[in-house]
């Protein structure tokens, strides 16, 4: 944790990864665009959640049957390591966009699944065995995976750019459900906004 505290070299390279990424997103189409700083403001909430959060407060349950601040960052970084190799694939095959700039629309089932997952809750999702916390390791590692994947999420936002994503379609990983590469780019910014907030809910006392 100390390695991250406010002024040390490893926050500071932090700040600047992430100043360099939001420069980056500038490029991109405005939905594009949109959906990279959903992605940078979910790695700097976790980053502050994670660092400046003592760690025994970040293990500890509200309740049996809820989950601590911790085991939400470990399942979101579950759930995303599962969705990435459907949307590179899913990029990667996409056709090139016939309109300039490109208007991307989400499908019924991408639409109707991101609204569910955005908070405040009110729908209780079970989450799927691929993605439950069962273990985490501390911290630090959490936060840097949790970077690593957010920034490969912009890697692939950027090798859309001026694809048709949102006609390219993959399969989810947790259930029998096909939605675009552009619908699981704006799932992922709501499962990232549903579980920060719970993890945020979770220190309440």
């Amino acid at each position: 944790m100390a390695d991250y505290a406010k002024g040390s070299p490893r926050h500071r390279e932090s700040l600047t990864v992430f100043a360099m990424l939001s420069s980056e997103t500038k490029s991109l189409p405005p939905q594009l665009e949109t959906c990279a700083h959903d992605f940078q403001h979910a790695s700097e909430d976790a980053r502050n959640l994670l660092t400046y959060t003592d760690e025994e407060a970040l293990r500890k349950r509200r309740s049996a049957a809820s989950w601590s601040a911790l085991e939400c960052v470990v399942h979101l970084n579950l759930a995303t390591q599962a969705m990435l190799p459907g949307i590179r694939r899913a990029v990667e095959e996409a056709l090139p966009s016939s309109s300039d700039p490109p208007k991307y629309k989400m499908d019924f089932a991408g639409r109707l699944l991101a609204w569910s997952l955005e908070p405040p809750v009110f729908i209780k999702l079970k989450a799927p065995k691929l993605a439950q916390p069962l273990a985490s390791s501390g911290p630090e590692p959490v936060w840097q995976e949790f970077e690593r994947l957010h920034a490969e999420l912009i890697e692939l936002l950027h090798a859309s750019a001026g694809k048709a994503i949102d006609q390219q379609k993959m399969k989810s990983p947790f259930a029998n459900m096909h939605y675009s590469a552009y619908s699981a780019f704006r799932i992922i910014a709501a499962h990232d906004r549903r579980h920060l907030w719970q993890a945020h809910k979770s220190l309440e006392r």
